[in-house]
């Protein structure tokens, strides 16, 4: 068993009249089986790949996703069921930007990029 400690620092000032946002959020979640992966999207939003087929993974499993791209290319990660041609809910990660979220495995995750010249994808499945 293995130890995931996720750590978020959100600090803002000057976003309101009201006050600095300064918070931290520390979890560590005991991992039963996971790891992180490194995959090269080629495919645009006509034929998403499906990336984690809900069938296999238990609800509240945590997703992480990066777009370990330095340049324009954009990747999206679409909710949706699977022969659906990236219609679903998405969401939209931009060079170097990243997610962290848990997973209710309700749906299959799919991702494409805005271009066919392919997208650097590290991605990781926890399950506690």
């Amino acid at each position: 068993m293995a130890t995931l400690r996720a750590t978020v620092n959100v600090n803002a000032n000057n976003l309101t009249t009201q006050q600095s946002l300064s918070t931290q959020i520390i979890s560590s979640l005991a991992i039963t089986q996971g790891g992180v992966l490194v995959d090269n999207i080629t495919v645009e939003i006509g034929a998403p790949k499906t990336l984690l087929t809900a069938a296999n993974y238990a609800e509240g499993t945590k997703v992480y996703l990066r777009n370990k791209n330095t340049d324009t290319v954009d990747l999206y990660i679409s909710y949706e069921a699977s022969g659906t041609g990236g219609e679903g809910a998405w969401t939209k990660l931009k060079a170097g930007e990243w997610a962290f979220f848990p997973w209710m495995a309700a749906v299959n995750l799919r991702v494409y990029a805005s271009a066919g010249t392919g997208c650097i994808l590290e991605y990781g499945v926890f399950e506690e």
